[in-house]
């Protein structure tokens, strides 16, 4: 039987040949434009600043410790008066009902308090400078899932390239055997089975199809938008750490999960030194001021050099200690002490991931570069005997079922290659993200409003 006109000639089998993930595309969506987008609109990312922003304004709530308060009060009202002065006076009843009116200000300040505001200042700054590290970490954590997604829409769109090659493939031999069947040259056999792999290749579309609309769908959701004629990411090399010891040294200086478990320890240590300003006692300068008029009985309407009027300034300097409060003191600083150790052993827990991390990431890229070179091998010898095969099968040495394995093999070896290609590039970001350097990496700024300078700034101090 002439198979020659199913069969085209070998081809050179490079790799995926002409669709590969590195092949060239139109760069209209960029991995840092996805990533930039889903920066400004994913929900998770606008939770962590409003966070953030919360702390911020817990600092001014604590630091207004620091300034006086004023306080103005007004009323007027019905006062019914019977005391010793109103029963003596003659002219009136032993009763005396009068419009009762009253203006008062009364101004305080803090002298002292047991270093209490200080130290609510420090534990508020402490806490948004932790949030402010976790929006930072949560940015990175999402610039990695956006990798994931972008890569395998890039894959799935490739896998259907393949589905749809290898459905042409197959097309073309049960074309060609339902012909030599007709003319009584290929056995029933031969028709029955290629019509079976023809179904299975017209699964596999259908599948490679339905993943593709999951990842486009699943890219929509984590950026905001469609995907459109994406470009293939390369990682920043430059930036990738030369061995494990470097990126170890690098993730435990720089990783924001890190920073932020260390400003909780700071705003816990904050916090059990305020709870002992309960211990001391606290002074206060009181100034106030009262205008009254017709108050205890005392007629508005009387004669000029008496009236009604009751006016009093005093300024006064206030000690008060509480001697006792039922051990709540005590429990309060018992209770800061507690939240001191969980905050370190949350920072250490945030050490131990982050070295799994690094490790789990460094060891994925080291075994996945041996294992796209094996994979390299594998499509271009699956390439050849799939080429042998064909025509060999012309010259009768091979059974169509041969032809049709090689053919299935290919495509699923070519699948596999595409994955693990996508797969190793997908370990390098998360070496990025072990050291807390991928958005720096893809030279994506942080929003203005995430204030990262003050960050840097603190840092100078400390």
């Amino acid at each position: 039987m002439n198979f020659s006109h199913v069969v085209k000639k070998k081809r050179v089998a490079t790799l995926i040949l002409a669709m590969s993930l590195s092949s060239p595309a139109a760069m209209s969506q960029t991995l840092e434009q996805a990533v930039a987008r889903s920066l400004e609109s994913h929900p998770q990312i606008r939770q962590a600043f409003a966070r953030y922003k919360a702390r911020e304004q817990a600092i001014e709530q604590a630091e207004a410790g620091y300034y006086p308060t004023l306080d103005a009060t007004a009323g007027v009202g019905w006062e019914r008066t019977d005391t010793p002065a109103t029963r003596r006076d003659t002219t009136t009843d032993d009763e005396v009902d009068l419009t009762r009116r009253e203006l008062g200000v009364s101004l305080r300040q803090v002298l002292f308090d047991g270093f209490r505001t200080q130290n609510e200042v420090s534990r508020t700054e402490n806490e948004a400078t932790a949030e402010q590290w976790a929006l930072i970490a949560t940015a990175e954590d999402k610039a990695l899932e956006v990798a994931k997604v972008y890569l395998d829409v890039l894959v799935a769109d490739e896998v259907v390239t393949l589905a749809e090659k290898n459905l042409e493939n197959h097309q073309e031999i049960y074309d060609a055997i339902k012909e030599s069947n007709e003319g009584g040259f290929a056995k029933a056999s031969d028709l029955s089975q290629v019509t079976g792999r023809l179904a299975r290749a017209n699964a596999n579309l259908m599948s490679a199809r339905n993943n593709l609309a999951d990842a486009r769908s699943t890219f929509t959701k984590m950026v905001g938008a469609t995907p459109e004629n994406l470009h293939l990411p390369r990682p920043d090399e430059a930036m990738l750490p030369s061995s494990l010891d470097t990126l170890m040294a690098r993730a435990l200086e720089k990783h924001p999960r890190l920073r932020s478990a260390q400003a909780d320890i700071a705003a816990a240590n904050a916090a059990r030194d305020g709870s002992r300003a309960a211990y001391l006692p606290e002074f206060n300068l009181e100034v106030d001021a009262n205008w009254n008029d017709n108050v205890g009985g005392e007629d508005g309407a009387g004669p000029p050099d008496v009236g009604g009027e009751n006016n009093n300034v005093q300024a006064m300097v206030r000690m008060r200690y509480n001697l006792f409060n039922g051990g709540a003191d005590r429990a309060r600083e018992r209770q800061t002490a507690y939240q001191t150790i969980e905050a370190r052993e949350i920072n250490e827990m945030a050490h131990r991931d982050v070295i799994e991390g690094a490790k789990l990431a460094w060891n994925a890229r080291t075994y996945l570069e041996q294992q796209r070179d094996f994979m390299r091998q594998h499509v271009e010898a699956a390439t050849d005997t799939r080429d042998a095969y064909r025509e060999e099968f012309r010259l009768n040495a091979r059974t169509l079922l041969d032809v049709l394995d090689s053919q299935n093999e290919l495509f699923e070896t070519r699948r596999e290659y595409l994955s693990k290609e996508a797969d190793e590039r997908y370990a390098q970001y998360r070496i990025l993200n072990a050291t807390g350097e991928l958005l720096a990496s893809l030279r994506v700024d942080m929003p203005a409003s995430w204030d990262t300078e003050s960050l840097t700034g603190q840092e100078r101090e400390q």
